[in-house]
């Protein structure tokens, strides 16, 4: 159906489409170049679907987050942890959110932990870097999450734990795991 006050002649649908998808945002971010595991970050795994885990990367293997399409980073080391504490700065200039979840060890595997990792990992953009130092605090708070928020087994969690990088806190996590 043509629109007689339309100069053009063209359905107001038309333009109604063309709007509607102007109005979409920006084009989507371009495929990464790089897969996660080629930045060869220290204990990197990806467990599940857009998450990745690992320990400290170092600042050329951070600046190079982007080209495997990470868009945010959750790190778990407290800010005057010796080796960190740069990040933020570093995430600016890259355009990375970054959420900074300090966990020390064991007196740190509290409910107010795992919901500020949920909190972050639902607010992520995209794919996310889980760190710490040696990612073993990330697989504590991921197993923890995965039981507390996920409602799965203490067993399912575990292993989830362990796939996240978690080693020497299993102890303290399987306890409380069974709570």
């Amino acid at each position: 159906m043509k629109i007689p006050f339309c100069p053009s002649g063209r359905s107001f649908r038309s333009a109604a489409l063309v709007l509607t998808l102007a109005a979409c945002g920006a084009a989507p971010a371009p495929a990464p170049s790089k897969s996660f595991a080629e930045l060869g970050i220290a204990n990197g795994s990806s467990p599940m679907p857009a998450v990745h885990c690992s320990g400290q990367p170092t600042e050329a293997q951070f600046d190079a987050l982007p080209s495997a399409g990470i868009t945010d980073v959750i790190s778990l080391r407290p800010a005057n942890e010796p080796g960190t504490g740069w990040e933020e700065q570093r995430a600016a200039a890259l355009g990375l959110r970054i959420v900074r979840i300090p966990v020390s060890g064991a007196a740190d595997l509290t409910d107010d932990k795992v919901r500020a990792l949920d909190e972050a990992l639902r607010a992520s953009g995209g794919a996310t870097l889980v760190c710490c130092g040696s990612s073993n605090r990330v697989g504590a708070l991921m197993a923890l999450r995965a039981r507390s928020i996920e409602k799965r087994s203490a067993e399912e969690s575990l292993a989830i734990g362990k796939a996240c990088g978690l080693t020497k806190l299993e102890p303290q996590v399987t306890e409380l795991l069974r709570r």
